[in-house]
């Protein structure tokens, strides 16, 4: 397949502001960790300069990130520290180091389950949310790596312990959205704990997590074999449910249900966690194949070029249980909440971030 409608939306997306917001926020940090990943990878000095001038934009005359609320537990805020490291690691420049030590202190202070996993936020008390390990987990094992000295990795391997242990679904060998260790949310199992159906995002926010994670531990005195056997059977419990083009749907389980539809950020999480897993040893090689069929996939369904604008389609802009703390909506998990009553858009960031590091994928073939 042709990429060159993923190469001018690349071009596109990084040259102007319509599609995101320049703000501290775990959706821009995606799209700029694919922008820093392509750097990395072909030494683009653009890509480094979009990554570093959205990041310094951030900080005020003090050096300070006023939109960071360290007060406020929320693994979301996590995810866009990452960038950081990068940065600090070519630039030396001490206010890139100064927010990576305050938020690995808040890290060390973070309410935790029972069982030893971060609260998703601490508006959502003892639950944990899928998307919550690529969030805060990168971070956690790469400051430890780079800081720390003391090479413990233990907390990370019992958090994706906690995952597999809790959200998992053994009859269905699928993973829900998320848990309440308290069973006091109305949304979850009062037996199991867990939510009610099986987002196809959430699934791919924990493959790439893992893939990730592994990637970062390579090398290093920690014990990854389970982990490795979690990103296969995950992935092994989702192949049946794959759509023939290579698509997942928003709910994975419910493709008889008239309204659901193929998503495309799910799919291309997916494919991402497949194709990177697949080139570093973690999965068969089989699944780099699987991985480009979802990507083209979502390609030929969703990627059009419009009056000269690319646009990516078929993304849902956003998912949740319980009180969404912005505008109080009520988000019950039922499937005619995923499926009706959240909006399906184009070029969110949800969306393009793995459609891009896809692409960065695939240059490897």
């Amino acid at each position: 397949m042709s990429y060159k409608l993923v190469e001018k939306l690349r071009e596109q997306y990084r040259g102007t502001t319509k599609w995101y917001t320049h703000r501290w926020h775990y959706i821009e940090g995606c799209i700029l960790k694919s922008y820093m990943d392509s750097y990395q990878l072909t030494g683009n000095e653009e890509d480094y300069r979009f990554v570093k001038d959205f990041i310094d934009g951030l900080y005020d005359e003090r050096g300070e990130i006023a939109q960071l609320n360290l007060g406020y537990y929320n693994i979301d805020q996590i995810r866009m520290a990452s960038l950081l490291f990068p940065l600090y690691e070519r630039e030396r420049d001490p206010k890139y180091r100064r927010v990576l030590d305050l938020l690995y202190q808040q890290l060390d202070r973070y309410p935790r389950t029972k069982s030893g996993s971060f609260w998703h936020k601490q508006n959502y008390p003892n639950q944990v949310w899928l998307d919550g390990l690529y969030m805060g987990q990168p971070f956690y094992v790469r400051y430890i790596k780079s800081f720390s000295g003391r090479a413990d990795y233990s907390d990370t391997l019992g958090q994706f312990a906690n995952v597999r242990r809790h959200i998992f679904d053994d009859k269905t060998r699928l993973y829900r959205h998320a848990y309440d260790e308290s069973r006091e949310m109305f949304w979850c199992d009062p037996a199991t704990g867990q939510s009610p159906n099986v987002w196809s995002r959430a699934v791919g926010w924990f493959a790439m997590a893992l893939v990730d994670v592994l990637e970062l531990l390579d090398g290093e005195p920690a014990d990854t074999q389970p982990m490795k056997i979690v990103l296969k059977e995950l992935l092994e419990g989702m192949l049946p449910h794959r759509h023939p083009g290579g698509m997942w749907y928003q709910l994975v389980d419910r493709a008889e249900h008239p309204s659901n539809y193929l998503e495309s950020s799910g799919t291309l999480m997916l494919a991402f966690a497949m194709l990177k897993g697949a080139r570093l040893g973690y999965l068969p090689e089989e699944y780099s194949a699987l991985g480009k069929q979802a990507l083209d996939g979502t390609i030929s369904r969703y990627v059009r070029d419009e009056a000269g604008e690319v646009l990516l389609g078929g993304i849902c802009r956003s998912a949740g249980l319980g009180t969404k703390p912005e505008n109080g909506q009520m988000r019950d998990g039922s499937v005619e909440y995923y499926l009706q009553q959240e909006q399906v858009v184009e070029n969110n960031g949800h969306g393009v971030a793995p459609l891009l590091m896809c692409y960065n994928e695939v240059k490897l073939l």
